[in-house]
């Protein structure tokens, strides 16, 4: 990474940790059979990792739930294979600003709300998935173990894999996880 963008980036956290003290939300942990509302995060890095994803979505639609999706593409032209969905939005260079923050009115409209569970299948190096994940109002966020990239960790469940684990095996995990637990109240 250039000197430029670590510099851009070591900003943008800065600002997200004085955003993130100011956000309040309230958590609720819940399990993946009783979430109604379910927010999802993935870094499109290629065609089948963008087939695991609407895969999995598909699936949780199926059993009834709402499912709303965002995807950080790093180029500035989608690729062939993407086709719009209703409930996909797909965040790109030009949806960022100087420092890496997402500004795009479907970021925000995701950012405030209230998920039942958000699920962030990206890795820990994407900032503007991890900007997302914490200002999201969502009441029990889960996702990969990485590195605390801006002093706070954003997931009430987190699930310890290889940065180079797939998305499907790391979804795997995440339902059986989620599934398995019961909450009280």
């Amino acid at each position: 990474m250039s000197l430029i963008k670590n510099l851009r980036i070591a900003f943008g956290k800065r600002a997200l940790r004085k955003e993130a003290a100011r956000n309040s939300r309230i958590r609720r942990a819940v399990n993946l059979a009783e979430a109604r509302d379910i927010g999802i995060l993935f870094n499109m890095t290629s065609e089948a990792e963008y087939d695991r994803v609407s895969r999995f979505a598909r699936s949780l639609q199926e059993q009834g739930k709402k499912v709303q999706v965002i995807g950080f593409y790093k180029y500035r032209k989608l690729p062939p294979y993407y086709a719009q969905k209703l409930a996909y939005d797909i965040m790109q260079p030009q949806n960022l600003d100087p420092f890496y923050r997402p500004r795009a009115g479907f970021v925000t409209h995701f950012i405030n709300h209230p998920f039942d569970i958000l699920i962030d299948l990206g890795t820990a190096n994407e900032f503007p998935l991890y900007y997302i994940a914490i200002l999201s109002r969502a009441g029990f966020k889960l996702g990969r173990k990485g590195g605390d990239k801006a002093g706070m960790l954003p997931y009430d469940l987190m699930i310890e894999t290889n940065q180079e684990t797939d998305s499907e095996e790391l979804i795997r995990h995440l339902v059986y996880y989620t599934s398995s637990f019961r909450f009280n109240g």
